[in-house]
């Protein structure tokens, strides 16, 4: 898995810590059938363990600790971290380009 760090998101991130947790989950509450949407929080999500994640190779990732947990053991070819919004700015993940998963 290739990690690509815009530069924005890369300064948010390491102001905020430097740590990045990033997953794939499918909305509460919706119908079969929907994908899985990629999220990315600077803290631990509530509702997953902290042992689903696996640390991503920090020369990948051009020094930034970011964890992620893996769907049925599958990744993206090229795990995509940018910045979002203009109003509220926040990180997000892209998976092979795409907001949810393949």
């Amino acid at each position: 898995m290739r990690v690509d760090v815009s530069p924005e998101a890369d300064a948010v991130v390491r102001g905020l810590g430097g740590r990045l947790y990033v997953w794939a989950a499918r909305p509460w509450g919706c119908c079969w059938g929907t994908p899985a949407y990629m999220n990315a929080a600077t803290t631990p999500p509530a509702r997953i363990a902290l042992s689903a994640f696996s640390p991503v190779d920090p020369a990948d990732t051009g020094g930034l600790e970011i964890w992620f947990r893996a769907p049925g053991g599958r990744v993206p070819d090229v795990l995509e971290i940018a910045m979002k919004g203009k109003r509220h700015p926040h990180v997000e993940a892209y998976w092979d380009g795409c907001s949810y998963m393949l």
